[in-house]
């Protein structure tokens, strides 16, 4: 069984003492789960990151859970105030970086060249590049949803080697459905998630690139769109909040 993830994106929620009540109970329910066929990965605020890599730490033996950032600078340090970089993240334990969530397109306004240097930034630090795509509703409605998604992955992954690809993972996310409650039909999931796997083995010669799907994720939908070909799990927002249906959504990512 190939090896399965599962991201929780608290995005800007939760204070340390409420991110510390939840792992202390997340961690017991975690250690029957076989580190083989699951990474799940916890990616909280900054300010969360080294109080949850102490909690994990001191649970050497539940090796499926690890720790992500939501984001990082894409210059190796200097005076960028209020930024983190990528070297800061990884001698705390963390072990990968969400890159180009849409949020952070939306809002900070970056664009695929960025992304490319902070993909780069990342690999160099030791940690996953978790990749982030995705489509806006305007681009679906006028059927240029692949276009879009391709112009995102030819200009923020050109240049890397084979090695370097088969390092990362790529997300999947509709613009549209997340965070709204709609959810891509599972042939739309299956079509773009068909259309990204094509488009890696093509210009890389490998199929070993994990390819997530985020997008109003919860425990009801969960077994469908991770049974979806090609779907090798999910990056999930508020659904992962709470310590019961982050659980379920593992189970179903299991079963």
């Amino acid at each position: 069984m190939q090896k399965k993830y599962l991201i929780a994106n608290w995005k800007m929620h939760k204070t340390v003492q409420e991110a510390t009540a939840f792992m202390q109970a997340l961690l017991p329910q975690l250690e029957a789960v076989d580190p083989s066929q699951l990474a799940l990965c916890i990616a909280p605020s900054f300010v969360h990151l080294p109080a949850i890599a102490a909690l994990i730490d001191g649970h050497e033996s539940i090796r499926p859970l690890s720790l992500v950032a939501q984001n990082c600078h894409h210059a190796a340090e200097g005076a960028f105030t209020g930024e983190v970089s990528a070297a800061m993240l990884a001698s705390i334990g963390v072990s990968g970086v969400l890159i180009g969530h849409s949020e952070r397109r939306i809002y900070q306004k970056e664009d695929h060249l960025l992304l490319a240097k902070k993909i780069k930034r990342v690999l160099a630090s030791g940690m996953q590049p978790f990749f982030c795509c995705g489509e806006s509703l305007e681009a679906r409605r006028h059927g240029s949803h692949k276009t879009m998604v391709q112009q995102q992955l030819e200009e923020s992954l050109s240049g890397l080697t084979t090695q370097e690809i088969e390092k990362l993972a790529i997300a999947y996310e509709p613009v549209w459905a997340i965070g709204t409650g709609q959810v891509a039909s599972i042939e739309a999931i299956t079509e773009m998630h068909t259309f990204i796997r094509q488009m890696v083995s093509t210009q890389y010669g490998t199929e070993r690139v994990p390819i997530l799907y985020g997008g109003s994720c919860n425990p009801q939908n969960a077994k469908a769109i991770f049974d979806a070909p090609h779907v090798a799990g999910g990056l999930v927002g508020s659904a992962s909040l709470q310590v019961d249906p982050l659980m379920k959504m593992v189970a179903a990512l299991l079963g």
